[in-house]
């Protein structure tokens, strides 16, 4: 998924987690850190190949996550913020990233640097508009609202999850977004998408 859904997504795990005492500054952490795993894309103003061989593995997967989790939450000690507080927070949103990237065509090594299988589901495109539209708003709502954030967010969660099931059924993994950004990252594709057509990962 982009960058909005993840930051969006963030923000929705934080207001469920937190409820209605979630403050701004937990739920901009929040939605920093579910960026977060997507910043190894440093790699592509530095070697193409290497972040099209690597990308959603070592910063995707559990023990990335962790470390990240636990670096993040020292930086944010020096400012006044509680260890395992801003640990949690951080997880919490990171993990949301790689659970919502198992559902692109190219999944998550969830195991790396261990095991570099990659677990997939594919079901939506990397711009899937609906699901990034659906997560900007949810997390408008928890910011301006955050008295129902908590309900909101359960309300997105399952609808996140219906739509995921139904997307299982019938697979949609290319849009123009979606593949205007794969012709950035491989160039134009060789019409040899298979069951899913030609798209993005």
């Amino acid at each position: 998924m982009n960058a909005l859904f993840h930051a969006g997504a963030g923000i929705a795990i934080g207001g469920l987690a937190l409820g209605s005492g979630a403050t701004p500054g937990e739920l901009a952490v929040c939605a920093v850190a579910g960026t977060a795993p997507d910043w190894d894309a440093v790699l592509l103003a530095v070697h193409k190949p290497r972040y099209r061989e690597y990308h959603r593995t070592l910063t995707h997967g559990f023990i990335g996550l962790i470390a990240c989790g636990l670096i993040a939450a020292a930086v944010l000690s020096l400012f006044g913020w509680g260890f395992w507080h801003a640990a949690f927070l951080w997880l919490i949103a990171s993990l949301g990233h790689t659970v919502s990237d198992l559902f692109n065509r190219s999944g998550v090594a969830l195991f790396s640097p261990i095991h570099w299988e990659r677990v997939r589901f594919p079901a939506v495109s990397w711009a899937d508009g609906p699901l990034t539209a659906g997560a900007v708003v949810l997390a408008a709502w928890v910011i301006l609202l955050p008295a129902t954030g908590r309900i909101a967010s359960l309300a997105g969660l399952a609808g996140y999850a219906a739509y995921l099931m139904r997307r299982m059924r019938d697979p949609r993994l290319s849009d123009s977004v979606s593949r205007w950004w794969f012709g950035k990252l491989h160039g134009p594709p060789d019409g040899s998408g298979g069951k899913y057509g030609s798209g993005p990962p």
